[in-house]
């Protein structure tokens, strides 16, 4: 045994790979943001030999979730590995940059390393498609990423050829050919780590004993030195590693005080045949598949039901958890949270899979996996599971629902295994998980199918009926509902037996119930004009800051190398959500080791508060930390200083507060709670009055339209560097409003604003969360560094970062409209509520009012707004905050009156559209004629004829959105005389909408010089002093707008001396004025009262096509064409991202993203990446058409553009009226009244979808 005694080592146990990459070997190319294994920013390329398999491999893993100390033996390689500006770049970051797949750029190193582990593996399309579950990206909607790996496939397409082709020949500072292999930016940190390539030469290591002094951690090779742990330190406290991905379950994690890593353990990580499959305990969940394939191919007759194994097996996390998640690692998670949904257990335990376990002294056990779930394990070890061998008159299927089409836990997920002699049942076995912690079996159910032929109504019938009364789910939030999970249970075993039964006794209509929907490869399109004669504006050219995002050299707020002496904060949070706070006990905490100090409101030296009151939609104070009412549970309320951030997190956790005048009333946390309360309801001023009204009302419709919140889920969490620096402070913040940054911290620590420099390079993507919410880390962390006279980093943990920092605003929309017989409005009078939050900043119905004007005519519209108060965090802009709701709301209106008159809701839009500043009734022709629109209606409706439990629909959506120019914004242009290049610093914020892109082309065009000559300098607080946010989708224009503003006094200067000179080139001319001494930094700041900026309408017209599977209510989207006037674009590439980003975050807000609340408590629910699910790669549109308008220059606008970061978004309520119909052409088929129009929950996740739809159990039959 070899023991290391790291106690006098900075480096913590429980540090994690992510955590030393970026705070000990100082590598920030590798990002975190979840630290739960879900979001794949933190990925790694590892090299080492597979227990399993006995070969070297390449694979990924997340290195949040692995513990330094258990990297023994790897070779692991960091994005700065790969390529980088010294030594060139490599093949998958100039792909990354060629296919235009980064926008805000956080993301993009985890997909360029998990694209890495993957390329060389002779993968398919279809398989690489399958494979990107691992990683999110909140920016790009994911077309162009998915075109990326797929260009590394197989049988890559010969488009994908050409354009690899093309990349080829580019050339992106590519200086020398880097060899992958050899570019390791850490291995691992015991001095006796080999290299990986030696690890077949080596005998089996002995013990690794890391002795730490409260604790300890061991890294084992053997069985055997498994249990001499155990002998020699108690089985007290103790925890068993193999992966360490359990970790990500768990809502609040602790070590114990005995760490064993066991991954090395090779005996159990092996399998062999005897009659049945022998499985090694710690294989791995991807290894699994391999075998299961294999197996279900060589050993078909015995054992081709692993073949079904294997495809669900696909569904369980993704490819980086997959490949060191072992199956007892998961069914340990089991044994522990018995309602964990575990796809393991559910599998072998309906086939009847047994556990042998061993004992500390030595007895061998062998389980079912019922058994196991009872059995003591403290001191246990799982050795093996056995797989038996099924003949071919057994029927397995397995099923896994879930919220979105890949990484989530199951809503419900069953496997049903059934043997069957001439039809009829001699054995079963029916399994499902996320009932409830005790309902494993349906085994009334199993008892009566024995011995009977299930292929027939009358039994079938009987079966669903006994079935319906045992299944009791447990109410459990977040979770589905109790109702929403019987319902899928049910459809699901009805699923099955359509599935297996013979087509000579089932009906054709039902046939196709039976499967799940399948989803082909992705395709997509871009199409736009482009006229070379305007280069470089107008020119599709790569993103400015494409190459370093890829390559990880773009620097973020958290990304400044770490600091001697540098502590971090966290937030303390509130665990009540009325009350006062009474004490807050620090002494414990302060005794711990690493913990520096623990900060209460006493501490700020001046206001108390993170906003500036009197700003831009800005009007009320909120605090930093609270010290009167507590508004919201998780408000906060401390904060925890320590020596690491992981350490800091934890800390936060378990701080004592005491609370005193605790309410026992419950939470006010709806729109319609609210309202009853005149002291939380606020009437608006801000509203459309009417003109007049219509005379020929022929139908009063009248309904309630309610849409929930919306978090951001930016990739880069809300984080702070604040540096004390000579007689100020130096900070990096993750800002979308410089401005506010520095006032709230000057403000809060009673200093001046100029003590206060504020720099930031861009941001991780903000959407609106980062204009107000940032400033209460922002002066958190500011607070500490000066208190301390320390660096301080603030980084917002997930659970944190979504329970304080706000979301888009709940609306409630009550209406009642009078229209003619052909759906035109003859009056409108409708009231729309926006749900604030706890505090009435970021005010945005002024933008709802204009988004629910829409295109429409408003003549007869009557529109009065207001807002409340709730009990939960304040609520704050999120991408077209407002006009999203308000349009959203009136295009409900529209469908509603569509189909309560039977019309096409096209037809009725054209009604009420006006006739003044409207290019939609030709663009929408336009999309018709190329999107095929005719034929599609007639084959959907012949589809859905001729299908029951599949319905399909297509709908048309438009827009018309208002872009209004507000507020400042900054640049300045400076040239230099030795060379003539160029650079711009700006007070528009990069978040990866391409603003830095696009003011490089505009501020070339404007100086008639190349594009590489100018550079993008940061944006500092003393060059964009007092500017506004950047938002509102003007950054781009408003910014471009100053550039040009400071090229033309620039040219002005340069005229004299260029007249003076014969046909001087670019550096000719810029020397000689510099040896004239000619001012070459020009500033301009532009604001709304600019005489030559106007108001304008952007358009777009969106089709959408949809297969809904009504026994389980998912669905495929199957085609989305969007055309939208972007007028002249100066960069049509970026324009098309932005298009297809804002779409697939609205698709998201409307279908899967769901915020829920403890009724009781009033604690946010869905606060981390495990169950709050943003759309993936996989629940984008199959097929994604975008077409930029031809031929179209804004005369209002800067160089011809238009405004385009948000206005997709605002299409995407076409999900809800595409599934709507579908919903309703099932409904009709259950006997309900065709002309009823039901109400809808928000977003259309299967829960409300099942709801809606209401099938009837009598329903499920083989034959009509």
């Amino acid at each position: 045994m070899r023991i290391i005694n790291p106690v006098t080592s900075s480096i913590a146990r429980e540090t994690s790979l992510n955590a030393y990459l970026r705070y000990i070997l100082a590598l920030p190319g590798t990002k975190a943001m979840c630290r739960e294994g879900g979001c794949g920013s933190c990925i790694v390329t590892v090299r080492a030999r597979r227990q399993t398999s006995n070969v070297v491999e390449t694979f990924s893993v997340n290195s949040c979730m692995v513990l330094v100390f258990s990297c023994h033996g790897w070779k692991i390689t960091t994005i700065e590995g790969l390529g980088n500006r010294r030594d060139g770049y490599c093949d998958i970051q100039k792909r990354v940059v060629a296919f235009n797949a980064t926008q805000c750029g956080y993301c993009t190193p985890g997909w360029v390393m998990h694209l890495n582990s993957l390329k060389d593996k002779n993968l398919t399309m279809a398989e690489l498609e399958r494979s990107m579950g691992s990683n999110t990206c909140r920016c790009t909607g994911f077309r162009p990423i998915l075109d990326t790996f797929k260009s590394y496939a197989v049988d890559a397409s010969p488009q994908f050829c050409q354009r690899v082709k093309d990349i080829e020949e580019l050339n992106l500072c590519c200086k020398s050919k880097v060899d992958h292999e050899s570019k390791s930016s850490s291995k691992c940190i015991d001095s006796d780590c080999r290299n990986i390539d030696n690890v077949s030469k080596v005998r089996a290591e002995d013990t690794i004993a890391i002795d730490f002094g409260k604790c300890k951690f061991f890294k084992v090779f053997d069985v055997d030195e498994i249990f001499e742990a155990w002998y020699n330190n108690g089985v007290d406290s103790y925890m068993l590693i193999d992966g360490n991905t359990a970790k990500g379950i768990y809502e609040t994690f602790e070590y114990p005080k005995v760490l064993i890593d066991i991954s090395d353990v090779k005996s159990l990580k092996t399998y062999y045949f005897d009659q049945n499959l022998i499985l090694g305990a710690n294989i791995s969940l991807e290894d699994c598949i391999k075998i299961f394939v294999d197996t279900s191919i060589s050993n078909s007759d015995s054992f081709g039901y692993l073949a079904e194994f294997a495809s669900h097996f696909e569904l369980v996390a993704h490819i980086p958890i997959r490949k060191i998640a072992s199956l007892a690692g998961n069914l340990m998670t089991k044994h522990a949270i018995r309602q964990f949904q575990s796809d393991v257990f559910v599998l072998f335990e309906a086939v009847g899979a047994t556990i042998t376990v061993r004992h500390v002294n030595g007895i061998e056990n062998t389980l079912t996996m019922i058994e196991f779930l009872e059995y003591d394990m403290k001191g246990v070890l799982i050795m093996k599971i056995e797989l038996p061998p099924l003949s071919s008159s057994h029927k397995f299927r397995s099923y896994k629902i879930m919220p979105r089409n890949e990484n989530a836990l199951a809503i419900v997920n069953a496997a049903f295994m059934m043997e069957l002699k001439h039809d009829t049942v001699t054995n079963v076995s029916i399994v499902y998980g996320n009932i409830s912690e005790e309902f494993v079996h349906a085994k009334k159910t199993e008892t009566f199918l024995k011995g009977t032929n299930i292929f027939n109504n009358s039994k079938l019938q009987a079966a669903i009926k006994i079935l319906n009364e045992e299944i009791e789910p447990q109410d459990e939030p977040p979770k589905a509902s109790p109702e929403c999970r019987k319902k899928l249970a049910i459809g699901l075993f009805y699923k099955f037996i359509l599935n297996i039964s013979p087509s000579w006794c089932t009906s054709s209509c039902v046939l196709s119930g039976g499967a799940i929907i399948d989803r082909p490869i992705s395709s997509g399109t871009q199409d736009f004009q482009i006229d070379k004669s305007l280069f470089p504006l107008n020119q599709p050219v790569p993103k400015y800051e494409g190459i370093i995002q890829s390559s990880g050299e773009a620097q973020y707020a958290n990304d400044i190398p770490p600091m001697p002496n540098e502590v971090f904060g966290a937030f303390v949070l509130s665990t009540i959500h009325s009350g006062r706070v009474d004490k807050i006990d620090t002494a414990e905490v302060l005794e711990l080791e690493g913990v520096v100090a623990v900060y209460t409101p006493k501490d700020i030296p001046g206001k108390n508060s993170f906003i500036f009151p009197g700003i831009q939609l800005q009007k009320e104070d909120e605090e930093i930390l609270a010290s009167s009412d507590i508004k919201f549970y998780g408000q906060p309320v401390a904060i925890v200083v320590a020596e690491s951030e992981e350490l800091a997190a934890r800390i936060a956790k378990k701080v004592k507060v005491t609370y005193k005048d605790v309410s026992t009333a419950v939470p006010v946390l709806t729109i319609d709670q609210a309202k009853r309360d005149s002291k939380r309801y606020k009437v608006s001023d801000v509203s459309i009055k009417p003109k007049g009204k219509g005379l020929n009302v022929k139908h009063v419709i009248k309904g309630v339209y309610e849409i929930p919140a919306q978090y951001h889920y930016y990739m880069e969490p809300i984080s702070c560097v604040v540096v004390p620096v000579e007689k100020g402070l130096e900070v990096y913040d993750s800002t979308q409003w410089i401005d506010l940054t520095q006032n709230a911290i000057a403000r809060s620590l009673c200093i001046n604003e100029s003590q206060v420099l504020v720099k930031l390079r861009r941001i991780g993507g903000g959407f609106g969360g980062k204009i107000s919410r940032n400033a209460q880390a922002a002066t958190a962390c500011a607070l500490v560094a000066k208190k301390l006279d320390r660096p301080c980093r603030f980084i917002l943990p997930l659970q944190t970062n979504l329970t304080i920092a706000g979301a888009r605003c709940p609306c409630l929309c009550d209406y009642e409209v009078g229209v003619d017989s052909n759906g035109k409005i003859q009056y409108l009078n409708a009231t729309i509520v926006e749900d604030y939050g706890c505090s009435l900043n970021d005010d945005i119905l002024e933008y709802t009012v204009g988004g629910f004007s829409n295109c429409y005519n408003i003549d007869y519209f009557s529109l009065k707004t207001a807002s409340v108060l709730t009990d939960s965090s304040s609520k704050t802009f999120m991408r077209a905050p407002g006009t999203f709701e308000g349009m959203a709301s009136i295009e409900h209106i529209m469908e509603h009156i569509a189909y309560a008159l039977g019309k096409d809701p096209t037809e009725v839009r054209l009604a009420n559209m006006r006739t003044e500043d409207n290019d939609l009734p030709k663009l929408i022709e336009v999309l018709k004629k190329e999107a095929n629109y005719g034929n599609r209606v007639s084959s959907i409706k012949h589809f859905n004829e001729t299908n029951r439990w599949k319905k399909k629909s297509i709908k048309i959506s438009v827009m018309s959105f208002p872009v209004i120019y507000y507020g400042n914004y900054s640049a300045m242009v400076t040239i230099y005389r030795g060379d003539g290049t160029v650079t711009v610093t700006t007070g528009g914020i990069e978040m990866g909408q391409g603003a830095n892109t696009k003011a490089a082309q505009v501020c070339a065009y404007e100086l008639g010089i190349p594009l590489k000559y100018i550079s993008i300098l940061p944006h500092y607080s003393f060059t964009a002093a007092n500017n506004v946010f950047s938002g509102s989708s003007i950054v781009s224009e408003c910014v471009c707008y100053s550039i040009i503003q400071a090229c033309k006094t620039l040219k002005e200067r340069l005229e004299p001396i260029k007249m003076k000179l014969e046909k001087p080139t670019w550096e000719e001319l810029i020397a000689k004025a510099g040896e004239e001494q000619v001012d070459l930094t020009a500033f301009y700041m532009m604001t709304d009262k600019e005489k030559d900026l106007d108001s304008y309408s952007a358009f777009a017209v969106a089709m959408l096509e949809v297969e809904l599977d009504v026994l389980t209510g998912r669905y495929e989207i199957l085609r989305v064409d969007i055309l939208e006037d972007v007028g002249l674009s100066a960069n049509p590439n970026i324009d098309v991202g932005q298009v297809e980003g804002a779409f697939v975050q609205g698709l998201g807000y409307f279908t899967c993203e769901k915020i829920v609340y403890d009724k009781h408590t009033g604690k946010l629910l869905t606060n981390r990446s495990l169950n709050y699910h943003v759309p993936l790669a996989l629940d984008i549109p199959v097929d994604f058409r975008v077409k930029l308008r031809y031929n179209s220059k804004n005369p209002k606008g800067v160089l011809g553009s238009k405004a385009v970061g948000e206005m997709a978004t605002t299409t995407a309520h076409i999900i809800t009226h595409a599934l709507r119909e579908c919903i309703y052409e099932s409904r009709k088929e259950s006997g309900c009244d065709p002309t009823e129009w039901i109400n809808i929950d928000v977003p259309y996740d299967t829960e409300s979808i099942l709801k809606a739809l209401d099938v009837k159990l009598e329903e499920m039959v083989l034959t009509h």
